[in-house]
């Protein structure tokens, strides 16, 4: 059994194609950390630069011939992806160009020639990674080879193939200021150098976990940018590298990953790092170089917010209202920095509703204060858009008074319209995995809004991500555990009871709301009311969420992008 793997970068290209100066630094870093023998153990990393298409398919035939079963083949791209308007996807090369705006095919690696290449291969262990736009075209019309039975080396976990990308068929890959490396791969070589991917301890990294560790760091960076994986088989499970399970900085850089949320430590969490330090023999030199790696992805999303927002405060001020042209180079700065919409939301409606208050104060004679009439608070700053008819005005209006108790308990009622459902219902598992993305989207809206993005369905679900949690409908009774502990749920390892809900701002965030439990007979979500009618508390509501029933929710929630 060997491992070998091909590393290709392009970064200068001819004009049409914007340069990529860190593809090359990717490649380099990849081949480091998978030479490394104590980290990658590869017997062989070749590396090309700014190679052409002839030399590139060449080695790409190279590495996939004359291959025993058992060998571990590893092919890493990093440069332009191009999408035709075939949907047909190329890899770039130096010489890639293009004639009237469309791409010159023989100027390009197309996917269909590696596709060829891989199914022509004896090797059953094959993992592509891919860090370039469009990313995820690449798996189009590729198939599952039948092999038969064969027998599995453990040093390599499953066998199959599997496709790891930065981007998905539709979506930008972002270079990143202050990454000198580009933001996916820089992730991979710190989950792998590190040895943090490792997130069952075992001392293997397989391309599961260095999938799921890579996602969640470069989405905590770039929200737009969603990377994904392709397994084929059991392709998921093939080991790439091994980690420092016992290494002192590994073990506190993981306790830094759990103690860190929104790019600071509760004092708790900063006293119990600090005492950890010695216990692991760290100087602080080395803690703090910890804590800012760990910590730098949040601090560039709150960069780019930041930026964005002056951005936008300074072309209102040079033009209002925003012409067309504006909001489309808006619009292009947002998708530069890998912003999503609903990552600016709360920008617009922060600096709109400041405009238009100061032009009414200009133009408009001061009025004697009137008391505040809730049902009159700002509604066309609201999209209360349903699929299902649902009216989400008494909802808004409860949370823009703040009455946090009554909100949580008509976010059960809208919920239960939203899928044809009346009072002392119960949502389904199945009804949750298909709830209506616009009625989701605009429940979590109004609660994220109103509490100044404390509350809601989507903080927190970033919440239970950060802890370990996946958005897979699936049970990890370790990061649930952690998550009530984050939001309030739990204190001191035991679930609060109902009486207990702290139903203000003063609130953990992610605390509200708190609008679910499971009825008697265990067959489905159902409002609090209920859960106050019919348990003495929180304690069975901790438990069901810990059989997986928050789970659904918090899929659903990814699968809609809210």
């Amino acid at each position: 059994m060997e491992k070998f793997a091909l590393l290709i970068g392009v970064s200068e290209y001819e004009p049409g194609l914007q340069p990529l100066p860190s593809a090359v630094k990717d490649v380099e870093a990849m081949q480091r950390i998978l030479l490394h023998p104590e980290i990658g153990g590869f017997d062989e990393a070749i590396v090309l630069r700014n190679s052409q298409r002839q030399e590139i398919e060449e080695t790409i035939f190279k590495l996939f011939a004359n291959r025993k079963k058992e060998d571990l083949l590893l092919l890493y791209f990093s440069g332009h992806g191009i999408v035709t308007e075939n949907n047909e996807f190329f890899l770039s090369t130096r010489s890639t160009n293009t004639y009237q705006g469309k791409l010159i095919p023989p100027t390009a690696v197309a996917a269909t020639y590696i596709h060829q290449q891989m199914q022509q291969s004896k090797s059953r262990h094959q993992v592509i990674i891919l860090d370039c736009c469009y990313s995820g075209a690449f798996t189009k019309g590729l198939h599952a080879k039948d092999t038969g039975t064969v027998n599995i080396i453990n040093q390599l976990g499953g066998e199959g193939r599997a496709i790891l990308t930065a981007s998905n068929s539709t979506q930008y890959a972002f270079e990143q200021e202050g990454f000198d490396l580009s933001l996916y791969t820089h992730f991979l070589v710190e989950g792998i150098e590190k040895g943090v991917a490792d997130q069952d301890n075992d001392g293997w990294i397989s391309v599961e976990e260095l999938h799921d560790f890579v996602s969640y760091k470069v989405k905590e960076t770039s929200p737009a940018m969603t990377p994904e994986l392709y397994p084929v088989k059991e392709g998921y499970k093939i080991l790439l590298a091994k980690s420092p399970k016992d290494d002192p900085k590994l073990k506190y850089r993981k306790e830094v990953e759990k103690k860190a949320y929104q790019g600071k430590f509760t004092i708790p969490a900063r006293r119990q790092l600090n005492a950890l330090r010695p216990l692991l023999g760290l100087t602080a030199p080395e803690a703090e170089a910890i804590e800012a790696e760990v910590l730098q992805p949040y601090l560039e999303y709150r960069r780019k917010l930041q930026d964005y927002e002056q951005t936008l405060q300074d072309t209102l001020q040079e033009e209002n209202p925003l012409s067309q042209r504006a909001l489309d180079d808006l619009k292009d700065y947002q998708q530069f920095l890998g912003l999503r919409d609903e990552d600016i939301e709360l920008i617009y409606k922060r600096n709109l509703l400041q405009d238009s208050i100061k032009s009414v104060s200009q133009e408009a004679p001061i009025r004697e204060k009137e008391p505040l009439d809730p049902q009159a608070s700002q509604p066309e700053l609201d999209d209360l858009s349903s699929e299902k008819g649902v009216d989400y005005s008494k909802l808004r209006n409860l949370l823009a008074a703040g009455k946090w108790k009554e909100a949580d308990y008509e976010t059960y009622m809208v919920m239960l319209q939203a899928v044809g459902l009346k009072e002392n219902h119960w949502i389904r598992d199945e009804e949750l995995l298909n709830f209506p993305c616009t009625d989701l989207r605009t429940i979590d809206r109004l609660w994220v809004k109103y509490s100044n993005g404390r509350f809601g369905f989507s903080v927190q679900k970033e919440i239970y991500l950060s802890v370990g949690g996946k958005p897979d409908g699936k049970y990890y009774e370790e990061a649930w555990n952690k998550f009530g502990d984050r939001v309030g749920w739990r204190v001191e390892s035991s679930w609060i009871s109902y009486t207990k809900v702290t139903f203000d701002t003063s609130a953990p965030d992610g605390h509200l709301p708190v609008f679910v439990g499971l009825d008697t007979s265990q067959r489905g979500l159902v409002g609090s009311r209920m859960v106050r009618e019919r348990r003495e508390g929180l304690g069975e509501f901790g438990r069901v969420y810990g059989l997986g029933r928050c789970t659904r929710l918090f899929s659903r929630i990814e699968t809609c992008k809210v």
